[in-house]
């Protein structure tokens, strides 16, 4: 009996000791300042990592985060998967989408009657040799769709773990809806870009100068024959010889000689008011791009959207489009606009990896700058390699999103599957930028429906709050347990102190998120911790008062209290179950806790406090007990 007593006792004092060292990273984690966890993570990324992984995570309601509710746009996706569309199909998927926000139905069904109330049938825009009646081609639509979703769940999942978010929320909600909860995000504008990119990356061949230059001089002259007679009147020769002699030149802007520029287009000062008029020039440096004053940006885009400018595109340059800059050039005053094929020569598709780098030290033009270097897979590198050595001194234009981030002039054959992305401002921007391409682009946009920003002070706030609450509560039933049952009690607060590090101890070995209803399913758990305890104790006071000794008092205390502990706990922990099966978020939270709860309290209020009992009993020769 009594070396039973010891193991017991010897295995509880085990689990202690794991349970503190289970606990001590998070110790360590939390009672670091920010500055020390900045320090740590800049000097030694991996340990700052590994220390926070092994601490209780903090839930987005105490350590502050996002809270995004996206919704995968369906519209375009069938857009996309359509062909021979016409201007009903257009109309219909307009009419759609409207009435798709206001019921919330599934987009596909609505999209297929208002079709049939047209007298068309879908499988008229879908089907193929292996889908042919409406049935299939429904079918596949509803597969394209939820792969859709699925697919963006998994990109958004890989593009969260690349950014370094501890345990993210990333679960799909309805037919085309996902929810992202990101805790400890202290930069939510970044999340945004990152969460909501497409990242469509392609390679297209720029127009060569004289096609380029013979569109340019076609839309200004479109453009001067919509200016007033009266207005084109009131500028004389030698008003025109003045402004010039007044105007800074291209010279003086970009330190290029301008009478190298053999294009009809003049090219003035931005102040002057021919210029005003023109609203663009050719650049000195190559007139294969068109500069576009910043505040002009809007003007053009919509000049160049006309019908009469795209009939002017297509009958000079053939398939071609016009596609804008990243950002803008020559001190951010200007947006280049480059004339590029429509054919796409390569696309992302092909990327197997990206990462983000410095800029090139041996390069003027990449200093304080970064970028990011792209490897392509065996088929993207031969794509590559065709198309670089095809067109030798022709300009490739990398394209992401439909903005131009940089347009080389290729020199040579470009063989073993590498390029770079170039002229990035910051290293996040090169990072981010890597993490999207790396990740895969999403099948359709997602937009935002919701988001929810929490500060770290509201956080601060519940983790207070919450923690008083259970330090209050904590301390009034070890206040009743010593008074009521007083040596007994203590016993049993002993139990309830090592019941509440066993829980944090088991939610820190499994990573566990710990919320605001987290906390209080702990409350809860430390009231039914000594419910146990109160069973146990009320039947040895019956034995006693029978005039039973205490160690017989003890043994049927615990033997005909325990089947009663024993179903108590099940049914709630099979309701704790239930509620983390079928619940999410918070409700999750707190039946996590619950059933860590109730399995720890099992443990210390039957095991622990009847070790300490037997240990008690045959160490002394006790009569009476303290209860």
């Amino acid at each position: 009996m009594k070396s039973k007593t010891t193991t017991k006792f010897i295995f509880i004092l085990i689990v202690l000791i794991g349970a503190v060292y289970l606990l001590y990273p998070t110790y360590k984690f939390n009672s670091m300042t920010d500055e020390q966890k900045s320090a740590l993570k800049l000097d030694n990324k991996k340990e700052y990592f590994n220390l926070k992984s092994k601490a209780i995570n903090l839930g987005l309601d105490l350590q502050g985060g996002m809270h995004v509710v996206l919704e995968v746009d369906i519209k375009e996706l069938l857009d996309k998967l359509a062909k021979n569309k016409t201007t009903e199909f257009t109309e219909a998927l307009e009419q759609a989408d409207k009435e798709v926000k206001e019921t919330d139905e599934n987009f596909i069904i609505v999209f297929n009657r208002i079709l049939k109330e047209k007298g068309i049938n879908i499988a008229r825009f879908y089907s193929n040799s292996e889908r042919r009646t409406e049935s299939d081609v429904l079918d596949f639509l509803k597969t394209q769709s939820s792969e859709a979703v699925n697919r963006s769940l998994e990109i958004l999942r890989n593009r969260v773990d690349e950014f370094g978010v501890a345990e993210p929320i990333i679960q799909k909600v309805g037919e085309s809806r996902i929810i992202v909860e990101l805790a400890g995000v202290t930069d939510p504008t970044r999340v945004r870009k990152l969460i909501g990119r497409t990242a469509l990356l392609e390679f297209k061949l720029l127009k060569d100068d004289v096609i380029s230059g013979q569109v340019a001089e076609k839309i200004n002259s479109f453009i001067l024959s919509k200016i007033s007679p009266i207005d084109s009147a009131e500028i004389t020769d030698t008003e025109t010889a003045k402004q010039d002699s007044d105007v800074t030149s291209a010279e003086a802007m970009f330190g290029i000689d301008s009478t190298k520029n053999d294009s009809t287009i003049a090219v003035t000062d931005p102040h002057s008011s021919l210029f005003e008029e023109n609203l663009f020039f050719l650049d000195p440096r190559s007139k294969q791009t068109i500069l576009v004053p910043v505040e002009k940006e809007e003007k053009f885009r919509k000049i160049i959207a006309m019908e009469e400018v795209q009939k002017i595109i297509h009958s000079e340059a053939g398939n071609a489009e016009f596609i804008w800059s990243a950002k803008p050039a020559y001190q951010d005053k200007y947006y280049q606009v480059y004339l590029v094929n429509s054919h796409v020569e390569l696309t992302g598709s092909y990327i197997t990896d990206a990462a983000p780098h410095t800029g090139n030290p041996n390069d003027p033009s990449s200093i304080g700058k970064f970028e990011v270097s792209l490897n392509l897979n065996d088929d993207g590198a031969r794509v590559f390699a065709r198309v670089t050595g095809a067109n030798i001194g022709r300009r490739l234009a990398i394209i992401l999103d439909n903005k131009v981030f940089l347009a080389p002039n290729l020199q040579a054959k470009i063989t073993g599957g590498r390029a770079r992305i170039t002229g990035l401002d910051k290293m996040n921007e090169a990072r981010d930028l890597a993490i999207v391409l790396k990740a895969g682009a999403l099948p359709a946009p997602v937009h935002t429906l919701e988001e929810r920003t929490v500060g770290p002070s509201l956080g601060k706030d519940s983790i207070d709050a919450g923690s008083y609450s259970a330090l209050l509560g904590l301390l009034l039933v070890v206040l009743f347990m010593a008074l009521y049952y007083k040596l007994a009690g203590l016993v049993a607060d002993f139990a309830l102190t090592l019941n509440i590090i066993l829980i944090m101890a088991v939610m820190a070995y499994f990573h566990a998120t710990l919320t605001l209803p987290g906390i209080a399913g702990i409350i809860l758990t430390i009231g039914m911790a000594v419910d146990a305890n109160v069973l146990i104790f009320e039947r040895i006071r019956e034995e006693l008062r029978r005039g039973k000794t205490v160690r017989a008092a003890i043994d049927v205390g615990y033997g005909k209290a325990f089947i009663t502990i024993l179903d108590a706990n099940v049914t709630t922990f099979i309701a704790g179950m239930v509620l983390y099966t079928y619940g999410s978020g918070p409700i999750q939270g707190f039946a996590l806790t619950l059933m860590i709860g109730i399995a720890a309290s099992m443990f210390t209020a039957i095991v622990v406090t009847r070790v300490i009992f037997d240990y008690t009993l045959e160490k002394r020769n006790i009569t009476k007990l303290s209860i």
